[in-house]
């Protein structure tokens, strides 16, 4: 994936004065690469300890099959130059501020959901629209795809040096009450949602949209204070939603997008060598790995669900169809509202969908 590391090269060169400042005053109590090693060149006997920092649960396979895998493999090739350590589940600052802790260099790579920031990475909310991704590794695919060929979702990204970015798999609606089939059905529930295109969504269905982390949602699941959670099936397993689920209605409704970036001080303190070692490492194959983690989670979670008695209602041919017809809208107001800031919407779009079929 060389031309999403080398993309994202040219859009950081006007960023990286202030990016190198913000990474000077950041440190935040923890140590980091971009203080530690200045003056770096070449020098392949530098040594360098990676601070990672994301919202996900330490036992969560984000964690243990890619972080810790991608530091393992860095150890190993560097004969222990490299080190990193890992702080999940928040440790270093909330899911929202993750993106920033990269900027100033609090951490040396971060990652996050991008619907926790809304409205600073515009662009990228593409992947989050209706009937788009139709599995984590779908979904990655067209991200990172996307990523490559649009400046304005690369521009988007320029205050770091982006890693890999990803999806999960797309969220379906599950309850415990409620039996949704129909548009209709959502029409006065309480729904939990994980994104603001999500929040559209549900309102153009008639429901009341919850916006709420993902850690919140069980109990809210549990105690009523939403009657319907919008989240992805690897959630059934990692978040023990099997355990609440009773009906499970899969129709491939919205993806949320990752991010995992680098603070571009960090990275620029690597040897050339040390840089390629990293390069190879991320990119796509790395996008398809963490999506495919969470799509090989998801099939657990669902067959946790189906042996605890959850009934799974399938949305596929006339019974998508007015789903499509009744979301529509939320497709033309996202174009509009992008157009509006400038962006080229329609063109991100088309593409997303051409992308759709071509990457099945």
């Amino acid at each position: 994936m060389a031309k999403f590391l080398k993309s994202k090269k040219v859009i950081s060169t006007v960023a990286l004065a202030s990016v190198l400042l913000l990474s000077a005053c950041g440190g935040g109590g923890t140590q980091n690469t971009a203080t530690n090693n200045e003056g770096s060149t070449d020098d392949p006997g530098k040594s360098h300890n990676l601070i990672i920092s994301h919202f996900l649960p330490g036992t969560h396979p984000i964690q243990t099959q890619v972080f810790e895998e991608f530091g393992k493999t860095l150890n190993e090739k560097t004969n222990g130059r490299i080190t990193t350590e890992l702080y999940p589940a928040n440790a270093l600052g909330d899911a929202g501020s993750q993106y920033d802790m990269a900027v100033t260099g609090e951490a040396d790579i971060a990652l996050s959901v991008y619907g926790y920031t809304p409205g600073r990475f515009p662009s990228v909310s593409v992947i989050e629209l209706p009937f788009l991704s139709e599995s984590a590794v779908h979904g990655s695919k067209i991200l990172a795809t996307l990523y490559n060929e649009f400046p304005e979702i690369q521009k988007e990204h320029s205050e770091t040096h982006p890693l890999f970015l990803f999806a999960c798999e797309p969220a379906q609606f599950i309850s415990i009450k409620h039996r949704i089939e129909k548009p209709e059905d959502l029409k006065g529930l309480r729904v939990r949602t994980p994104t603001p295109t999500a929040t559209l969504m549900v309102e153009a269905l008639g429901g009341t949209a919850v916006s709420m982390p993902q850690g919140e949602t069980y109990e809210a699941l549990q105690r009523g204070i939403v009657d319907v959670a919008m989240v992805p099936f690897e959630t059934l397993q990692n978040y023990n939603y099997h355990e609440l689920a009773k009906y499970i209605t899969v129709g491939n409704f919205s993806a949320s997008g990752f991010y995992a970036v680098m603070n571009q001080a960090t990275y620029d303190s690597l040897s050339d060598s040390d840089q390629e070692l990293v390069d190879s490492l991320v990119g796509l194959p790395m996008s398809e790995k963490a999506g495919a983690v969470f799509d090989a989670d998801g099939k657990n979670g669902l067959e946790l669900a189906k042996k605890n008695g959850a009934e799974i209602i399938e949305l596929t041919g006339d019974k998508l169809t007015p789903w499509e017809e009744a979301l529509k809208p939320v497709v033309q107001k996202w174009i509009d509202e992008m157009s509006a800031k400038g962006l080229p919407a329609q063109e991100i779009y088309d593409r997303a969908m051409e992308l759709k079929a071509e990457l099945r």
